[in-house]
């Protein structure tokens, strides 16, 4: 894995705590950084977390070290095994599935709060979701096929918020890799810069109310998953995903629908790129050196010719 690719997944672990609304310190900043020019080792990377209180920079560093690990399988097991990564001590008991009957409010849904799958259910769920899709054949199908078989499994398993909390960041780890897992070329860039998207995305395949002419929708998760694995210059705007966007300009009912993309990730992407140029920043400082210098010692005479000389010159075409 060379530093390009270092710096993608950074990024993206960076700005998947935006997912929860929770700010990195600069102190990952500085521990992604050593580890992209190779000053802190992979191996070392969890150690790093005993230094650290924010429970965000931990979730990150911790994230990190589960992409760039090989093992995955398509199972429950997995599942839980992200999950225990990323938030053992952090909570009890990370490898249980909740117990409560859970619903959560939604930006993209005004306001309004997906009511999830009843928690004596989740089990038997589960079960059928990995069943099935341990048993799907991606041979022969199109790309348009595989980005919505894609969008159908992954929004299909966060609907079912296995977990008491954690299940957005937990779910978007678990589906990094299952892409890779299909053999799907990713572009990290894209999760990167749009978190909150993928955030929305999900509330809004999960929502129905059919009274208010509201169905359920993988049409955003489609479009994000598209251009992680095609590319294309499609804008991922959070705003679209909203229950009362208009694309024609008319404000969103909500009040605060400003929704943005945090761009902590962008700081890493900065401190980088600034590592990189400072030393030709000091190379173009000591040659301009040596030209102050002798702009100095110059007397002033010649300066005054020059301008006479122009003055003449301009005379002549004129005349």
């Amino acid at each position: 894995m060379d530093a390009k690719d270092r710096l993608l997944i950074w990024k993206t672990v960076i700005a998947l705590q935006a997912i929860d609304a929770l700010k990195t310190s600069s102190k990952i900043i500085d521990i992604a950084k050593q580890n992209i020019e190779g000053v802190i080792a992979d191996e070392a990377l969890l150690d790093e977390c005993e230094n650290l209180k924010n429970p965000a920079d931990i979730v990150a560093v911790r994230m990190f070290v589960n992409i760039i690990q090989n093992q995955f399988s398509l199972s429950q097991f997995e599942l839980v095994q992200i999950r225990k990564a990323l938030f053992g001590g952090l909570e009890e008991s990370p490898e249980l599935l909740r117990t409560t009957n859970l619903s959560k409010k939604e930006w993209a849904l005004d306001g309004l709060s997906l009511v999830y799958p009843k928690a004596a259910k989740i089990q038997n769920q589960l079960n059928k979701l990995f069943e099935a899709e341990t048993l799907f054949d991606f041979d022969g199908l199109d790309s348009k096929q595989v980005v919505k078989h894609c969008a159908s499994f992954i929004s299909s398993l966060w609907a079912l918020h296995p977990f008491e909390k954690f299940n957005t960041r937990t779910v978007a780890i678990f589906f990094i890799k299952y892409l890779n897992y299909r053999g799907l070329a990713l572009n990290n860039e894209v999760l990167a810069q749009s978190p909150v998207y993928f955030r929305n995305a999900l509330a809004r395949a999960a929502f129905c109310d059919g009274k208010k002419g509201f169905h359920k929708t993988n049409r955003y998760l489609e479009r994000l998953i598209k251009k992680i694995i095609l590319g294309g210059r499609t804008v991922l705007d959070p705003k679209e995903v909203h229950l009362y966007y208009d694309p024609n300009g008319v404000v969103l009912k909500v009040e605060g629908a400003e929704q943005k993309e945090q761009s902590a990730s962008d700081r890493l992407d900065e401190k980088v790129s600034v590592a990189k140029k400072a030393p030709a920043k000091k190379a173009a400082a000591k040659k301009a050196a040596p030209a102050k210098a002798t702009a100095k010692s110059a007397p002033k005479a010649p300066a005054k010719k020059a301008v006479a000389k122009k003055g003449a010159a301009s005379k002549a075409k004129k005349k």
